[in-house]
């Protein structure tokens, strides 16, 4: 703390004034579940994606792509763009679907789309194991990210004991804010990262030892620079290119990117307004997510690779915090102590939010079978947040080395179960036993391929994917289905296209059918679209940064994408 200036006490100071000021506006004046984990359904398009994007935005997430870079170049990075394909597809297929449900989580859906005690089963489990477990996982490598941010910036304190002030300061704000007022202070904290990782690129550029962006490429390996993979000299592999984008965005569960959309993406779709929030605000999320932000933290991390270029595997992610110690102006160590704060405390009220909404509303409440008031299961949630922030602190000390690593584990532990959240929603013989065979074989297909047969990553994905797919198909047709008043009901909620559900009213010719309107077409231009929006951005900010010569495709692409964008969102408002 001695070297900041009075800037950097400002900077530092002024965010926890915000969100006190956000929080006494916006404290839950009720004790209502529905108000506390859904915010009423009351959320506009703007709030609730720029929460999400926020949500996205880890203290953990730069220093993550440092790490990507700083082994496998700008390419690498490969390995979470992919993503925006899954993205996109939630987007134009999948968000009006899940707004049209009015479940309180997405876990709720699991008993709208299935029946039985198999489904009350899924239901009860998919909530210990993702709001309680898994959490403890994406959370566990948000606090490691904060561990090895902390000693940069209080060089002379336990790390560990500031850690856990900022773990009991999120709870206590999580816990009065409910989830609309955690949405709108996301909102400060998305720009205020934001705006400080801008400054930081900029300033990092421009610090002497790299005197600006030609002599920062003069001072590269090529290699380190390429947009798209080729493979060599530790270049992700084109292979492994291709299987990311045509399989990973299907198959593999991953918090903000899960296929068909769910977790606490669900969550702030199901808390907007109306549908046309949902398809809007969905979008603003993917855009954000994929393209708005990266590029700041891109330069930072290809700066750090030239100022520090022996550091080990496990110490690479620091080096977006190291060039803080060059020269930054005053000022500007408080701003992004503040960005990092922000982020952080974003991603940890949600998960908190989230986590707490499954635990009490999914796995609690349909054990319990109490008829408590609202006001009691509001308390619980309180108790379980204060659990799962200890021991996701416990995890972060004693059970994580890298932030990759734990992504990485995660993609191809989950990469059996993406297919039928998907699927579900189409194809009408998925049962709840379908899915309950995914989480099974997920794991266990992983074991098999990836430690068994040492099948390496990405292909152990690959592996596991199309096997789990082939099984969990054909399971479809040896387990008991679904009630078929239950399916009747979820058609008529939720209005998938009538094209697909053909065979459930053909084997049940007494039910009455609507046919609802075939937006594959369109959905799928806003996919296109979205994706060369998307992709086409990004390489046109690679071209005007390394290549200005090649910079016509990539407008193409952009330009193009945002014709098909506006056509795609003004078609499916409309129906």
């Amino acid at each position: 703390m001695n070297s900041f200036h009075i800037l950097d006490y400002f900077f530092f100071l002024f965010p926890f004034i915000v969100i006190f000021l956000i929080l006494y506006r916006f404290r839950s004046k009720t004790t209502s579940t529905k108000e506390y984990f859904q915010a009423e359904g009351s959320l506009s398009w703007f709030v609730a994606g720029t929460a999400m994007v926020a949500t996205t935005f880890a203290a953990d997430t730069p220093l993550a792509v440092t790490e990507i870079i700083r082994s496998q170049g700008i390419s690498g990075n490969w390995i979470w763009w992919y993503m925006a394909v899954g993205g996109f597809v939630t987007v134009f297929f999948f968000s009006k679907l899940w707004k049209r449900s009015g479940a309180t989580t997405d876990l709720e859906l699991i008993q709208i789309r299935y029946s039985g005690r198999e489904a009350e089963f899924l239901r009860g489990f998919k909530a210990f194991v993702i709001g309680f477990l898994l959490n403890l996982v994406i959370l566990g490598w948000v606090n490691l990210a904060m561990l090895k941010i902390i000693p940069v910036f209080f060089p002379d304190t336990n790390p560990s004991l500031i850690l856990i002030s900022l773990l009991l300061f999120g709870v206590l704000y999580t816990s009065i804010a409910g989830l609309r007022g955690i949405s709108y202070i996301d909102v400060f904290q998305f720009f205020l990262a934001w705006f400080g990782c801008i400054l930081f690129a900029y300033f990092a550029i421009n610090l002497p030892a790299i005197g600006g962006l030609e002599h920062l490429k003069s001072k590269l390996p090529e290699n380190k620079i390429l947009f798209f993979p080729n493979g060599e000299n530790g270049s992700l592999p084109w292979d492994h290119f291709l299987i990311l984008l045509t399989v990973l965005w299907w198959s593999s569960w991953y918090p903000g990117s899960e296929p068909g959309g769910g977790g606490y993406i669900a969550q702030r779709i199901l808390a907007t307004k109306n549908e046309g929030a949902a398809l809007k605000g969905s979008l603003w999320f993917v855009v954000a997510h994929y393209f708005v932000r990266p590029w700041p933290w891109i330069l930072v991390a290809l700066v750090s690779l030239v100022l520090y270029p022996n550091l080990t595997e496990s110490e690479s992610g620091k080096g977006f915090l190291m060039v803080l110690k060059e020269g930054m102006p005053s000022g500007m160590l408080g701003l992004m102590l503040s960005a990092f704060l922000a982020a952080y405390l974003s991603t940890l009220a949600t998960h908190l939010n989230w986590g707490a909404s499954y635990l009490v509303n999914d796995l609690w409440k349909p054990i319990t079978k109490s008829q408590k008031p609202d006001s009691y299961y509001v308390k619980v949630s309180y108790i379980l947040q204060l659990i799962t922030a200890s021991f996701s602190f416990v995890l972060a000390v004693y059970g994580m080395d890298t932030i990759k690593g734990a992504w990485v584990f995660l993609l191809e532990a989950s990469s059996g179960i993406g297919f039928v959240l998907i699927v579900r929603w189409y194809f009408w013989r998925i049962s709840a036993w379908t899915e309950i065979l995914a989480l099974v074989l997920s794991p266990v297909l992983y074991v098999v391929y990836s430690h068994l047969l040492q099948i390496p990553f990405p292909y152990s994905i690959l592996s596991t994917s199309l096997t789990s797919a082939v099984l969990l198909v054909v399971s479809t047709y040896l387990f008991p289905g679904t009630k078929k008043e239950v399916l009747y009901s979820f058609y008529e909620t939720t209005k998938p296209p009538f094209f697909f559900w053909k065979g459930f009213f053909k084997e049940n010719p007494t039910l009455t059918w609507t046919i609802y309107p075939n937006r594959i077409g369109i959905s799928l231009l806003g996919t296109i679209s979205g994706l060369s929006f998307v992709f086409g951005g990004l390489y046109t900010v690679q071209c005007f940064l390394w290549k200005e010569g090649e910079i016509i495709p990539g407008l193409v692409f952009f330009f193009f994408g945002i014709l098909g964008l506006i056509l795609s969102v003004q078609k499916l408002q409309r129906e």
